[in-house]
């Protein structure tokens, strides 16, 4: 008998333990929040009202109108990172490819293009480490995105900032795109050139970052 009178454990026994209720709550509440949100989208022609669904078709057209836009998930998902989208899977694959890159306009008139690096230009052992920065450029010309813009355009400023008496006044993003064709259509190579935001830079906050280096 042990101290406690409860008996002598086995060699080499552990006890065992369990987790609490509240961590098993979560995982579940975590495993439904990113089953709903990966769901894919109803076929286009639902969506589009021209097509009745049809079967499963019922549960994506709920999942999608009522289910992700729920604040428990959504808000959820969004704010932890958690949000992933099917875009590289049918029914609707990614149909486009998006790079950007900037003009930037100093002081004395001058310009200069400033471009990100593209994970198609980069070396196999760079590629990996910076993948994640492709999906903010996927993202941020997006509209929805717009709130990221002017952080966007005064960190290039920051960036392209050599000559404190010619800094950056105006920063213009740019998005390229080229539109994937369906199969057995002919691929265009030419990306075109869409300007979707003029950022002009703070001149203080611009001093201030410079400052600290």
């Amino acid at each position: 008998m042990n101290a406690r009178g409860t008996g002598t454990r086995k060699p080499g026994a552990t006890q065992e333990q369990h987790a609490p209720l509240w961590i098993k709550c979560f995982v579940l509440f975590h495993l439904l929040a990113i089953t709903v949100w990966a769901l894919p989208n109803p076929p286009q022609g639902i969506v589009d009202g021209k097509v009745e669904p049809a079967g499963t078709d019922w549960i994506l057209v709920y999942d999608k109108k009522y289910v992700q836009p729920a604040p428990p998930f959504q808000q959820y998902l969004i704010l932890t990172g958690f949000w992933q989208y099917w875009d590289m899977f049918a029914p609707d694959p990614v149909q486009q490819d998006v790079w950007c890159d900037a003009e930037v306009l100093y002081k004395d008139g001058s310009k200069r293009r400033y471009g990100y690096p593209r994970i198609y230009d980069l070396p196999i052992l760079a590629k990996y480490p910076k993948e994640r920065y492709r999906k903010f450029f996927e993202r941020a010309p997006d509209p929805t995105s717009a709130f990221l813009w002017a952080q966007f355009g005064q960190r290039i400023a920051y960036l392209n900032a050599d000559n404190p008496a010619n800094p950056p006044v105006k920063v213009f993003l740019h998005k390229h795109v080229l539109l994937i064709s369906p199969p057995g259509l002919p691929q265009a190579t030419q990306y075109t050139d869409q300007q979707y935001y003029v950022h002009v830079v703070d001149q203080r906050r611009l001093a201030k970052d410079l400052a600290r280096g």
